[in-house]
This record gives structure tokens, C-alpha cells and sequence, in this order.
């Protein structure tokens, strides 16, 4: 029997809004052409907004997999080993790379991973895999605000090889420098480096070698001492510490004024409540926020990525774009809170501010 070499897999890890996914373009961009990567991406809500972000800019992409409403490390601990089964059968990738959801704890993925990699060892079907590393992003301009209010932001940066510093460039050297000092006292011995406006090189972050896999042998006592720290990822707790909804933006017209309040909301939404907003709308470029308006009058289909008050709009091929906006709709999205905060946005944003007639589903 032909052994075949296991495939490498590197994890992302990081809070909401970090930079994961541009982090992951940029290495898509960076890569040769023959090495086909494949993706699996988890993320809280049901809406796929990445996968076509990803498509679109990834030339060397063989394919990407999104695991939805609900956590890889915990809740969709048994998809993970069907998702990347299926990566493997159907796109026979040199890497895969896996995004983590905003509030997924490492040592738990990596301990899945391990599993895994004993159960394929051996075989000829191209399943096997093995921990290449685990890569932590940390938005150096909001850290501080999110690492007190999330304890999995605190513990991602902990059990990681890499740590990247994404978004310096938008604060003070003394801002920077509280920050590092924060993950240092966090982690020590890790390497750390700086990103240029959301991009690192290749070399960087393949070829780690994991020593965190290696360290993770024994997965009972870093899972005790996981739940001893206060989140266990059995419970409910971890669970509910992001809160999703959807929302719908109904179809009236052609000219995109039904998106007029909703984008005069993205700019006074309160920051320090709402984690990340990621939506795709359809719209003439003429009906975008003035910054990003253009003179195209034909209808045109854009992602919207929110955070920290801050956001973009990104215009995509119609090859990319997914099937979620049918002729009745003119956007869809989620809207991604604090634990407990799901009912209270849901009043709020169903009371008229986002526009008439949109629904919101929590």
C-alpha cells in the first residue's frame, strides 16, 4: 500500500474582526500558482459571507468549506472531521487552512487535529493530515478593549506558535507598546511579528512545525486544566459568548434607497456593543456610503465587513458572489453582539432604524 504524505493544515485564530480572512488573501496572493490550498472557515450566524471574498481573490484556491451557527471547537466538533475529509477527496489540496470562529479556544482544534491525524495515519486516500501550527492575530487597535471582555481572546494568544500584530499601523507607539506588553505577560516565549497593513509573508506562517501539536499529546491535561482556568467548552458558557442575528433587507426598487438608513447606521453604530457586522448587498455603486461611491449605475454586488466602527465595502464578481440575495432581497447579513445582548439588538434593530419592512431573526 502507497502511503501518502499527510497534508499540512495551519490554524487562524483570533478575536472578531482581527484581520484573519484578509490575512488569509494575502497568503492566498503570495503562494505559487501550482500550490492549491483549501479552507475551511467556521463562523457564528448562517450567512457565507467569506467563502466569497475568498474565491474571488484566491487564484490558487482549490476550494473553501464554511462550517456555520456555532463553533468549531465545541459545538461542531463533529463536522470538522467530515469537512476536511471532503476537502481532501474533492480538491486533493497541498495545505489546508482553517479559520477559526472569533471565539474558538486552540487547544481544543488542535487536539481534534491530532485525533485525526492518528486515525488517517496510514492510509492511501489522501486523508492524512498533520498540525503545521496555529497562527493568532491580535487587532493591536482594539486588544485591549476585547481581551477584558472576552476570556478566549486572552487564551488564544496563549496557546498559539505565531502571534501577529495586525492593525499597529492605526495607533500610537505607546498604544502598541501597552499591547505587547499585555501578550507578552500573556506569552512569553512565542514568536511575534508585525503585519504591513494585513499581510505577512508566506514563509512566515508555513513551515512552522508546530510545537504546540507536540505539546498537546496528552489532551486530557491541557482540557482539565483548560476548564480549571474557567471555560470549559463543554458548557453552555462558551457557547452563548457571541450572540448572532440575521438580517434581511427586502428588494423595493432598483436604486438602492432601501439601504439608505442601514448604511447611515453603520456609522453611529456603538462599537463597544456590537462586535462585527458582515453583510452582502446589491446595489448601484452610486447608492454606496459617500466614501465608497462610485458613478456605476447598473446593480452591483458588494460585501460589507464591519468592526470596531470601522468598515469596507468590497465589490465582487457575480461568479463569486453567493446565492443569498434572490429578487426578493436587496441585502442579507449578520449582526454579531455580546452574550446576552441577542433580544435587546433584536428590539432595537427591528424598531425602524435599519429601514422599513427588514427583518431581523435571532
Amino acid at each position: 500500500m502507497t502511503v501518502v504524505e499527510p497534508t499540512p493544515v495551519t490554524v487562524f485564530t483570533g478575536f472578531l474582526g482581527a484581520g484573519k480572512t484578509t490575512l488569509l488573501i494575502s497568503l492566498l496572493k503570495q503562494l505559487p500558482k501550482n500550490y492549491k490550498v483549501a479552507i475551511l472557515k467556521n463562523e457564528y450566524g448562517d450567512v457565507k459571507v467569506d467563502s466569497a471574498l475568498a474565491t474571488q481573490n484566491g487564484g490558487n484556491l482549490a476550494g473553501v468549506t464554511e462550517m456555520l451557527n456555532g463553533c468549531l471547537c465545541c459545538v461542531l466538533t463533529g463536522q470538522m472531521r467530515a469537512a476536511i475529509v471532503e476537502l481532501q477527496e474533492k480538491y486533493h489540496p497541498d495545505r489546508i487552512l482553517i479559520e477559526t470562529s472569533g471565539s474558538a479556544f486552540p487547544a481544543t482544534i488542535s487536539i481534534q487535529l491530532r485525533d485525526l491525524a492518528k486515525e488517517f495515519a496510514g492510509q492511501a486516500s489522501g486523508q492524512g493530515i498533520r498540525l503545521d501550527g496555529v497562527v493568532n492575530v491580535i487587532d493591536v487597535e482594539n486588544f485591549t478593549g476585547y481581551a477584558d471582555t472576552s476570556k478566549t481572546a486572552a487564551l488564544q494568544a496563549q496557546y498559539t506558535d505565531l502571534i501577529v500584530f495586525n492593525k499597529w499601523e492605526n495607533v500610537s507607539e505607546r498604544q502598541f507598546d501597552i499591547v505587547w506588553d499585555r501578550v507578552n505577560d500573556l506569552n512569553t516565549d512565542t514568536p511575534k511579528i508585525k503585519s504591513n497593513n494585513g499581510t505577512i509573508s508566506w514563509e512566515a506562517i508555513l513551515g512552522i512545525d508546530t510545537k504546540l501539536g507536540l505539546a498537546l499529546l496528552d489532551g486530557a491535561i491541557h482540557m482539565a486544566s483548560h476548564k480549571h482556568e474557567g471555560h470549559d467548552h463543554g458548557s453552555d458558557e462558551h457557547v452563548s459568548e457571541i450572540e448572532t442575528l440575521t438580517v434581511k433587507f427586502p428588494k423595493k426598487d432598483l436604486d438602492g434607497s432601501e439601504l439608505t438608513s442601514f448604511f447611515n447606521y453603520i456609522n453611529t453604530a456603538p462599537k463597544d456593543e456590537i462586535y462585527r457586522m458582515k453583510f452582502i448587498v446589491r446595489l448601484p455603486g452610486s447608492a454606496l456610503p459617500a466614501a465608497w461611491k462610485s458613478n456605476v449605475s447598473e446593480l452591483r454586488t458588494y460585501i460589507l465587513n464591519w468592526a470596531f466602527g470601522r468598515y469596507e465595502f468590497t465589490l465582487i464578481s457575480e461568479e463569486a458572489a453567493p446565492a443569498l440575495l434572490d429578487d426578493h432581497l436587496a441585502g442579507i447579513g449578520t449582526v454579531m453582539v455580546g452574550r446576552g445582548d441577542g433580544r435587546r439588538f433584536r428590539k432595537r434593530l427591528s424598531g425602524g432604524i435599519l429601514g422599513d419592512g427588514v427583518t431581523v431573526e435571532y
